[in-house]
Order: C-alpha cells, then structure tokens, then sequence
C-alpha cells in the first residue's frame, strides 16, 4: 500500500512536472532551478574504481565549468528565469553524484575554448570544437524519424526512407544528416532549414513532402506547442548521436569522466523517460491529475503572465536592438554598430596611450562563387567565412561584417608585430576548403590592416588607411596581407589630390584632345585617326592617361569625361574632314560606358540627328568588355554595329586574347599591343605571336593594327607579315588637331 503511495505521489510530482514545463514554470521534479549542479548525498566510493591520482585531481579541483546550449530542448535549453534544463543537465547530475564534482553552468557560444569551460555538453557529431576531446561513448543517441503534413498522401500509413524517393524533405542544416539520406536515397532533394517551425511551415504549404529530423526534440517540440497537424510517419535507421567534450589538456578529467558516462551508460532510462513526449492516452492521467494542482498552477500561471509581460517587452526591446545592429545573414555587427564599438575603442586607446588595430579582409573573386553556384551557397559561404574568421579572436576585439563579401576586424591593443602575425594567420585559417551543401569551395582573401596612433588618428582615417592598403594587395595579386605604409600614404595623398582635380577638369577646361595617326601598310596613307584624351593641370603640369583615366573609372567621372569626348569630336570632325578626307575617327571606350549606356545612345542619337555616317567611327573596347559582357552590353554592342561603327580590341595579347570571340562579336580591328612590338626585330617568340596574330585575323576577316611602331625595320617587319595598319612614332606622335597635318609634313 505504501509503495503504491509513493509510486502515485510520483506520478503525480512528474506531471505537474511535465504541466508547468508545458507553461515554462521551473519545478524542481523536472528540472534543476540553480547555475551550479551540486553533488547532494555525495559518499566517496570506488564505484568508478578511481585512481589515487584522480581522486587527488578531484579534491583539488572540486568545482568545474560546463558549457551548456540555452535553446535545444529538450537536450538542454534555458528557462526564463536562466536555469538551464534538458537531458544533458539530469546527466550532469548523475555525474556529479558519482564523482563529487560540483559543476558550474556557463552558456555555450561559438567561440568557446577550453579556457571558458573544460566541460562542455551538446557536441553533435564527431568533431567537436578545437582544444576539446570528445568522451569514449555518446551519451545521447536518437534516431532520426520522417514528419509529414497529416493531409499528406502518404501520412495515413507508416512509411521508410525508400517512400522519399524523388520527394523534398527538410533538414537541419547544422549535421551530418542530409549528406547520410542522400547516401541512402541518392534522388532525394534535400531543403535546409534553421529551425524546426520553419520546416513545419513548410510541410502545411506543400513547400516539403517530408521532413525528417531527432525524434527526441521533435516529438517533444510537437507535445509541447500540441501541434496537431504534423504527424510522424516512419523511423529511419539514421541516428544522432550527442556527446560530451573535455579539454584535451587535462588527460586526468577525461579518464574520470570515460568512467563517470560508462557507469552511467548511454540514453538512461531514468532520464529518457523524463523528456520523451508522452502518448496520446497518457494525457488522460493529466485530467486525472489537474484537480488536485489547479489551485497551485492558478496561481502560478497569473505569476508567470506578470512577469512574462515585463520579461516579453525587455526581450523585444533586445531584438529590435540586435537586428538594428547585426547582419541579418552572418549574424556580426553590423557598420552601424561598427562605428559605436570602433568609437568607443578609439577613445579608448587614446585614453590609455594603447594601440588599436584594424583589418579589413575582402575575399578573392567571390562574384564567381555567386555567379557560378547561385547567391543561397555564396551565403552559406559567407556564414562558414564569418564563422572561421571570428574563431581567431576573443573579446574585446571585434570582427563586424563591413558590406557584401568584406569583413572588418577591430583589435584593441595590438601592435605592429601582432597585426602582421594575425593578417598571416587569417590567410592561413582560409586555406582548408569549405564544405557548403555537399561540396567543396576554395575561399581565399587579401587583407590590408592599419594601426593607431602609427597611421591614422580618428576610426575614419584609420578604415580608409586599412582599406588603402587592401588596395595594395588585390594590385599585388590578391590572396596578400599589407599593412599601410609611408609608400601607401604617399601615393594615397597624390590620388585623393587628382581626385579633387578631376572634379574640375571639365569646368575649368583643363582637358584636350590629340589626334594620332594610323597609316596603311600597303602605301602608308593615313586612313584613321585616335583620339587621345589629354589633361594639363595649370599646377601638376601634363597627367598621363594612364593615371588619370582609372581614377576616373573608379570614381564615376569616366561617363562625364566620355561625353566630352564625344562633344570634342563632333565639334572636330568637320575639320578633320577638310585636312584628311573621310578617315576613321577611333574613339576609346571604358566598360563603364557600356554598363550605363546613355552617353553612347545619346551618341548615335547625335549622329542621326546630324546625318554622320556611324562608318567614320571605330570604337576601341578591351578584351574585359566581352568577357564579362552581359545582356545589355551584347544589345549596345548590336546597336553600334548596325549603326556602322566599327569595333577594334585595344591592346590585344596582354588580357586573355581568345581568338574565339572575335567572330562572334563581329571584331573589326585588332591592336597588336606594343609590348610585342617594342622587341620585335629581336625577339622570336614576339616575332612568332605577331605572325600568328596576323595570320588569324586574316582567316577571320579582321585587320591587324600594330601599336606602338618605333623603328623602319619594325615597320618592315610587320609589311612582310601581312599586316594591315602601322601606329607609332615612327610615322607620327600624337598632337592637337591643328598640329597633326602640319607634323605629317614635317615627316615626309
């Protein structure tokens, strides 16, 4: 009759257990309401058949850290009043009581070293995180089990994996699971997703056939929340096994607890029995048992709802706050709450006479990841970067993503020896592959990194200084770090000065054009003519094109500067007509200009307008344009060509120089690039390009143009290969227009 008391009474303490977890009221039947699991009853016994030395290492040492997770339920997850519950927390108690310990509850994050804990619990898989040993055996294994909407056509019987054949079933994209039902059902489609509700949502629209996932946490999740429109369908052979990890350090600790989980064994039913979700039928014993709590979860009930509606607003306030500060995607900072902490750090540092350093990472050619894979991998690409990059610092140093594929790390007292070691580190930490959605990617990044006070004096100087010197780096070849230096100030000085230069070279008219002649080979009459963009600065004196003209495709000044030319022209070409006749005007065009069109419309407009024969002009584009040519550049590219104006490739051998484009672009003209024409006469291998260069344009219907043309027997060299066009000082430099005529009398 006792006994039956007790095993009643018992009955009756785990449902109202089971009831105020249901309402998220903590109960000391079910779960444990402190931070610390302490050993109770503790009688030292050789039951774990303990060693002298680790019965001494647990005297000495009879608290421990554990890291717990604070929202996996039921393995382990955070009550509102911050004790935790779950599984692991039961087992930790059985361990405790086994060993003495008392164990103190830290939360678990992403970057947790054995220095915050050297106990941690809810590792899945078999790779747990660096400086943690896993335990010998798990001690939680699940099995994985097949969910289905209940109006789906399949849930009224009982399925297995072979049913989901050709089906799209969801799973947890943080395990090993999707990689172990594609090796089981090879043709099955598999979605991801982050959380359960959101594959459960997915099931109602008919977005997923099935979703299969750890039986364990989802038939508790479906108990709990009394989801009645999903059902669980079939067991697969697919388990998950959880394990428990030590500092690898401590060879003492794992061997205690190696004997610790062995005694306790895996899956206790003691514990199992506590958190499996509960059969239909049993809920009848919750009627049964209601009565005789009801007053008491009254009254707890009302207590929760007080303090849930203070606790609900703080926690939307916190929300409202972390997503107005961190990247929705890698979940970093953000540049918002960047420039706070960035603020705060500087101040800082000045304050306390300290260093602060800055790096900036931009990964290498990450467009292709996007373009080639599709932008969902490149962010699950992104996330694995932003993980792998956090994983190399610890408070307060701070890694924020700072726009598309570009992270910014802030690192409060670190020097030049270390910002160097650190930007070495990070390009090494990017070298094992990533793993996204089955397969494997390369990443790599260049870096470029500044210091206060050596470099810069306020955050803004010091990001623009760091960002000065990732310029470097990419120019370098990429896959570098460079820290800034009095070489990188100086040519960053002499930049930002032609840039505010450039703003004014169209008012102050400070621009000109030259005109240099192209002459036929055959009988060296001059039938074309380039037009040079010049830029006399009433200070800096003559700028060359090849300084100026990147600075103004970068800084969006090369589409004004277009349209100049474009003017300049028009207003010229009257007379270039009485001094030469009918020549070709070769006018050089930035790929920008194609990307936004409207000076290059407006000129086919002016052209009509004035009734100019579009065959006058030749547009020089580089071999980048059609490479990398979109819809829109392949439409502007059609409209020139039926216009009349003609097409040459600028600079032709020194970018990727396939031959194969130039037909399906309709090519005119080919520019050999002077580079091999410099050594020609001396050269064989040149010799051989140039011959073989000339030889397909002739095959192709395009004429060769030879720049950069110095001496006779160049010259003469090129005749004899069957070149059509020479362009050189040899015959004429290029001058202003009213001197181009005049020059080529001078020559003859």
């Amino acid at each position: 009759m006792a006994c039956r008391r007790v095993k009643g009474l018992c009955s009756v303490v785990h449902i109202l257990g089971r009831l105020c977890l249901m309402l998220g009221i903590g109960f000391s039947g079910a779960m444990l309401q402190a931070e610390e699991i302490l050993p109770g009853e503790f009688q030292p016994s050789n039951a774990l058949a303990l060693t002298p030395q680790e019965r001494d290492w647990l005297q000495q040492n009879p608290r421990l850290k554990v890291a717990v997770k604070s929202g996996w339920m039921p393995v382990e997850f955070q009550l509102e009043n911050h004790n935790h519950a779950g599984v692991s927390i039961q087992y930790l108690e059985q361990i405790s009581q086994l060993t003495g310990l008392t164990f103190v509850i830290v939360n678990d994050h992403d970057n947790l070293t054995p220095a915050d804990a050297p106990l941690m619990t809810g590792i899945r898989g078999q790779n747990p995180p660096a400086g943690f040993q896993l335990l010998k055996q798990p001690y939680l294994v699940t099995v994985n089990a097949i969910y289905m909407a209940a109006n789906h056509p399949l849930a009224h019987h009982e399925i297995s994996l072979r049913d989901l054949t050709d089906k799209t079933v969801a799973v947890f994209k943080g395990g090993p699971v999707a990689q172990k039902l594609k090796n089981e059902v090879p043709t099955i489609k598999i979605k991801l997703i982050d959380i359960a509700d959101e594959a459960f949502d997915d099931l109602q629209s008919g977005y997923v056939d099935a979703y299969v996932g750890n039986e364990l946490v989802l038939d508790y999740h479906i108990d709990l929340h009394k989801i009645q429109n999903i059902k669980k369908v079939g067991i697969t052979a697919i388990t998950s096994d959880v394990w428990m990890g030590v500092d690898a350090n401590l060879p003492t600790l794992v061997s205690i607890l190696n004997k610790a989980t062995q005694q306790i064994g895996t899956n206790p039913p003691e514990i199992m029995n506590t958190w499996k979700a509960s059969p239909a039928p049993e809920r009848t014993q919750y009627l049964i048992a209601v009565p005789g709590v009801l007053a008491l979860l009254l009254f707890l009930q009302l207590l929760k709802v007080y303090r849930s509606s203070k606790k609900q607003a703080v926690a939307a306030q916190q929300e409202i706050w972390f997503q107005a500060n961190h990247d929705f995607l890698t979940k970093l900072p953000n540049r918002f709450q960047l420039k706070n902490e960035i603020d705060q750090a500087m101040q800082q540092a000045r304050e306390s006479k300290q260093s602060l350093g800055v790096i900036i990472i931009d990964l290498d050619n990450f467009k292709q990841i996007n373009d080639t894979a599709g932008h969902a991998f490149g962010d699950e690409v992104l996330i694995k970067v932003a993980a792998r990059i956090q994983c190399m610092i610890q408070p307060p140093s701070l890694t924020a993503r700072f726009g598309g594929d570009e992270f910014l790390m802030m690192l409060p007292g670190i020097d030049q020896a270390g910002l160097q070691a650190l930007c070495e580190k990070l390009l090494q930490v990017m070298s094992p592959l990533f793993e996204v959605q089955s397969k494997t990617v390369s990443v790599s990044m260049s870096i470029g990194a500044a210091l206060f006070p050596d470099h810069g004096q306020d955050a803004d100087e010091l990001i623009m200084f760091a960002d000065q010197a990732l310029y470097q780096a990419k120019k370098s070849g990429k896959h570098q770090c460079v820290l800034f230096n009095q070489v990188i100030y100086e040519e960053f000085a002499r930049k930002m000065q032609l840039i505010e230069a450039l703003k004014e070279a169209i008012p102050q008219q400070q621009l000109s054009l030259h005109y240099q002649p192209i002459f036929r080979l055959s009988n060296l009459h001059c039938e074309k003519l380039e037009a040079l963009l010049r830029w006399q600065h009433p200070q800096l004196g003559m700028i060359p094109p090849d300084v100026f003209i990147p600075i103004a495709e970068e800084h969006n000044f090369i589409i004004a500067l277009g349209e100049w030319v474009f003017a300049q022209i028009i207003q010229d070409l009257q007379q270039i007509q009485q001094q030469f006749g009918k020549v070709e005007i070769c006018i050089n065009i930035s790929s920008l200009q194609f990307a936004h069109p409207a000076s290059l419309e407006q000129f086919l407009v002016t052209l009509n307008a004035q009734h100019i024969p579009g065959e006058q002009f030749c547009f020089e584009i580089t071999e980048r344009l059609l490479l990398d040519s979109s819809v829109n550049t392949m439409a502007m590219l059609n409209n020139l060509h039926h216009a009349g104006i003609k097409l040459a490739i600028d600079d032709f051998g020194t970018g990727y120089s396939s031959l194969a484009y130039l037909h399906k672009f309709m090519i005119d003209y080919v520019k050999i690039d002077k580079s091999f024409i410099s050594s020609l006469t001396e050269n064989e291998k040149n010799q051989a390009l140039c011959k073989t260069m000339i030889y397909m344009g002739n095959q192709l219907n395009i004429k060769l143009i030879a720049e950069g043309v110095e001496t006779q027997d160049q010259e003469t060299l090129l005749k004899q290969m069957g070149c059509h066009y020479s362009q050189g000082y040899l015959r004429a430099k290029p001058h202003p227009l009213i001197a181009v005529k005049e020059s080529l009398i001078q020559q003859d």
